[in-house]
């Protein structure tokens, strides 16, 4: 689709399992799997926990976490594929086009590093924006979701 901000096909995600005294297998994770997501719209995976939708939603960073892999489809970011994009192309896109947010705060944020760092630590490595401009843009995000002390909440 020509007008998709986000577009996978027929994907395929495997890993490898290590059962104990057994040799390792690849298993298949997801399989057949494709959706669109129109520019301006939002999209909704449901299911069981363990059903995939995390590592799916990682996918369209073309990312997979440990020893997850994606071995089959297409996924296509603003009618570009991404998995032909190479290393540095994909870190290019990581954080400044396309991001990941976990639904669990607990996965979300590392609790031995302040929240303001965390919050403006992509802005700041792909040259978007200042420091002071960063953190200002962040204070205004935490007033606009209603946190409280959004001055100070970034120090924790």
């Amino acid at each position: 689709m020509v007008d998709a901000l986000l577009d996978i096909r027929n994907l395929k995600i495997e890993a490898t399992s290590y059962p104990p005294g057994e040799r390792p297998r690849d298993v298949v994770l997801v399989e057949g799997v494709s959706l669109t997501l129109p520019q301006g719209r939002v999209l909704g995976l449901i299911g069981e926990s363990g059903a995939g939708k995390s590592t799916i939603g990682l996918t369209s960073m073309a990312y997979g976490r440990g020893g997850v892999r994606i071995t089959g489809g297409e996924i296509f970011l603003k009618g570009r594929d991404i998995l032909k994009a190479g290393v540095q192309g994909l870190r290019a896109l990581r954080g400044r086009e396309v991001t990941y947010v976990a639904q669990s705060a607990a996965a979300a944020f590392n609790p031995a590093k302040p929240l303001m760092e965390q919050v403006v630590e992509t802005t700041l490595w792909h040259g978007l924006m200042g420091r002071a401009e960063a953190e200002a843009r962040a204070v205004g995000l935490f007033k606009k979701l209603g946190l409280l002390d959004p001055q100070n909440i970034g120090k924790r």
